[in-house]
């Protein structure tokens, strides 16, 4: 039971935050990075019927027992399963759909995972008293990843890993500035990390402790600018696949199209001028002369030029979202 609990790892909560780090820690652990394109296999886990939740089972178990072909390790991840015991439409699954993840669970206690091998279960939602629930106590790792019902709870919960969070940015707070960031972040774990993030970018690489001047300087609760940073951020990293993956975080937004084409813009166009060597020396001007450096001045401008026309084209007609997407991602194509 010992190596099989180093093996199985089940992240249950609703902080889908917390929950991808842990599963991206995971990945990183056990996979090495030249093989996590291939050794990594996701098997989707939303299934909204029986015969759907049965087939995604049958895919999960299919997955762990076929041993890694060309890599040296595989890494099964059954990615936000919707039907386990207490995570169904209304807390119920059918009987038929119990038994069966009962079955996986006796399947792995008879059959452990090969040394090389290793398993990442990712839930909203556990019945800790169904059987499911407590025969993998035996098998996995548990990590709880729920977000506590009550506001007060939820501001305890925050304070209490605020200082593993600020760790990763290499961060601590002075007194009292813990409680000050907090209260305008919120408890909302994706939050505090992009809130963090952009401190560290504000303190700058010798500056270390985060003092309550510095939350009334820079920390914003604001929902809008968080994702821009997170859109102006994987604009700068030339990164299509992150780009887009950020992108449809807009998309369900009215005239999410017209307000991008907005802020990029202006965006290159402050780029343009911290490539000619203006701005300042606050926190903002050094961002974006560093996001500057991985353009040359005439990427630089013919991007502008292309949101310009963008925009032109959204004010008259209404295009595809993918066609949108595409012309974003044309501005930073090498």
């Amino acid at each position: 039971m010992e190596k099989n609990a180093k093996q199985i790892l089940l992240i249950v909560g609703d902080d889908d935050y917390a929950a991808e780090t842990e599963t991206k820690q995971a990945i990183s652990e056990h996979v090495p990075e030249d093989y996590r394109s291939s050794a990594v296999e996701i098997v989707s886990g939303t299934a909204a019927n029986a015969e759907s939740q049965l087939a995604s089972i049958r895919e999960c178990l299919a997955s762990i027992q076929t041993p890694p072909f060309l890599d040296p390790v595989k890494l099964t991840w059954w990615k936000d399963v919707t039907f386990l015991p207490g995570g169904g439409r209304g807390g119920k699954i059918t009987d038929e759909v119990k038994d069966a993840l009962e079955r996986f669970a006796d399947s792995l206690a008879k059959n452990p995972l090969p040394d090389n091998q290793w398993l990442v279960i990712t839930a909203s939602k556990l019945l800790k008293t169904s059987i499911f629930a407590k025969r993998m106590k035996d098998l996995a790792e548990i990590k709880d990843c729920s977000i506590p019902e009550r506001s007060k709870d939820r501001a305890s919960a925050a304070l209490a890993r605020l200082p593993d969070l600020a760790k990763r940015e290499n961060l601590n707070f002075e007194q009292g500035a813990d409680r000050a960031f907090l209260a305008k972040t919120g408890p909302n774990t994706r939050t505090i990390a992009s809130e963090l993030a952009k401190m560290r970018t504000y303190l700058g690489e010798d500056n270390h402790t985060v003092t309550a001047a510095d939350v009334a300087a820079i920390t914003s609760a604001s929902g809008d600018e968080i994702e821009i940073w997170e859109l102006t951020d994987a604009l700068a990293s030339r990164n299509p696949a992150r780009i887009i993956s950020t992108l449809r975080n807009f998309q369900g937004d009215s005239g999410w199209a017209i307000m991008l084409s907005t802020v990029i813009e202006r965006w290159f166009r402050d780029l343009i001028v911290a490539k000619a060597g203006g701005g300042g020396d606050d926190w903002k001007s050094r961002k974006n002369a560093s996001a500057a450096s991985g353009f040359t001045l005439t990427e630089l401008r013919v991007a502008r030029y292309r949101m310009l026309s963008l925009r032109e084209k959204l004010v008259s007609s209404q295009p595809a979202a993918e066609y949108v997407e595409m012309e974003i991602l044309r501005t930073v194509k090498r």
